[in-house]
C-alpha cells in the first residue's frame, strides 16, 4: 500500500522545478493571433446531447463558464456537462483539454485536439465563447501545451507554467493581462518550496493569486511577485478562489482534507467533505461565480462532488468516472 500511495502522490505532483529559472525580461509576441483551422463541412452539428453510458478515463479540469449554467468537466475524450440533473456530452470537437479554466464569457484551455479534427497539435492556449463549438487560438498554437494554467474569471489575467522553452518564452512562470499578447515573468519571491503546482487567480482582483506546492499554499497580493505561506507545510493538491475565500485541498497523515482561508482575516477553517481514502486525493476545485456558495471538486479516482451551500452538504455527481 505504501508503494501505491507514493505513486499516486507522484502523479498528483508531476511538477517542475522552475522557481529559479524565470527570465527577468518581458516577452512579447511579434505575431498576430492565429485562428485554428477547421473542417469546411461538419457532418454532425455541434451540440450537447444526453451522455451515453461511459467510463471517463481522465478528468483534466472542472469549472462553471459564465455563458452556461452547468458544471463542465474536461476529459481526455472531450467536454462533459452536468446540467439540470443529468450528464451531457458534445456531439463533435472531442478535444483533450488540459488546464481548463472557466471565465465569464466561456473558457480558456490548453491541450490536444480531437483526432478527427484538422487542428494543429498541441493547441497552445485557446479560448471558446460558444460552449466549445469554435475555439480561438490565443498563443502558442501548434507549439506548446500548458497543463498548469490559470485564468481570472472576470479579470482576464492568465498564469502559466512554461515547462519547456519555446519560440516566445524561456522555461518559467508567466502572466499575461491581454490574452497572451504580452507575457511577464512571475518572480515568486518568498517561495520556499522545491516544486511548483497549480495556480489559482482571484475572480475579481487581478493582484491576488495563489499556488499549491508540496510545502503548502503560497499567496500573493502583487500578481505573484512576492508570495507568503498561508497554510501549514502540507502537501497541497488543488486550490480555487471564491470572492471572499481561498479553498485548498491537501493530504496529511493519510487523510484527504479541505480547508478555506478567509481573505479578509486570513484565518483558516476546515470544510467538511465526504470521506476520501488517502489514495484518492482532490485534484481540482471549482467555484460558480454566478451562484454564490456553489462549489465542486474532483478526485484522483474520478469522483465528482458538488455543493450548493459552500461545503455544508455535498452531492455525488460521478463515482469512479462512470456515467450510467
Amino acid at each position: 500500500m505504501k508503494h501505491c500511495r507514493n505513486g499516486v502522490l507522484l502523479l498528483i505532483f508531476l511538477l517542475v522545478l522552475l522557481a529559479s529559472g524565470c527570465s527577468s525580461e518581458e516577452k512579447k509576441s511579434e505575431s498576430p493571433k492565429e485562428l485554428p483551422s477547421k473542417k469546411a463541412v461538419e457532418e454532425t452539428p455541434y451540440e450537447f446531447t444526453r451522455a451515453s453510458a461511459q467510463q471517463i478515463e481522465h478528468i483534466q479540469g472542472i469549472g462553471y463558464p459564465g455563458n452556461d449554467t452547468g458544471l463542465y468537466l474536461s476529459s481526455s475524450d472531450g467536454l462533459k456537462l452536468f446540467k439540470d440533473g443529468a450528464w451531457h456530452e458534445t456531439s463533435t470537437q472531442h478535444h483533450n483539454y488540459m488546464g481548463f479554466q472557466a471565465v465569464k464569457d466561456g473558457y480558456i484551455a490548453s491541450g490536444h485536439p480531437d483526432e478527427d479534427s484538422d487542428l494543429k497539435d498541441p493547441l497552445g492556449i485557446v479560448k471558446s465563447t460558444d460552449k466549445g463549438k469554435t475555439i480561438e487560438g490565443l498563443m502558442f498554437y501548434g507549439e506548446s501545451t500548458f497543463p498548469f494554467l490559470s485564468a481570472g474569471y472576470n479579470t482576464g489575467i492568465i498564469y502559466i507554467i512554461n515547462q519547456e522553452e519555446n519560440t516566445e518564452l524561456d522555461a518559467g512562470v508567466y502572466r499575461s493581462e491581454n490574452e497572451g499578447q504580452i507575457w511577464d515573468p512571475v518572480s515568486l519571491k518568498g517561495l520556499d518550496a522545491d516544486t511548483l503546482g497549480m495556480i489559482a487567480a482571484h475572480p475579481d482582483y487581478a493582484n491576488i493569486m495563489a499556488m499549491s506546492t508540496r510545502s503548502g499554499i503560497f499567496f500573493s497580493r502583487d500578481k505573484g511577485e512576492t508570495v507568503d505561506l498561508v497554510s501549514e507545510p502540507i502537501m497541497a493538491t488543488a486550490l480555487a478562489f471564491t470572492e471572499d475565500s481561498l479553498y485548498y485541498a491537501f493530504v496529511e497523515q493519510e487523510k484527504v482534507l479541505l480547508n478555506k482561508v478567509n481573505l479578509e482575516t486570513m484565518e483558516t477553517s476546515t470544510v467538511e467533505i465526504p470521506f476520501l481514502s488517502y489514495d484518492n486525493p482532490i485534484t481540482y476545485i471549482a467555484a460558480d461565480y454566478n451562484n454564490s456558495g456553489r462549489l465542486a471538486f474532483s478526485t484522483y479516482l474520478k469522483d465528482l462532488y458538488e455543493s450548493a451551500d459552500s461545503g455544508e452538504t455535498w452531492e455525488l455527481l460521478l463515482k469512479n468516472g462512470r456515467i450510467k
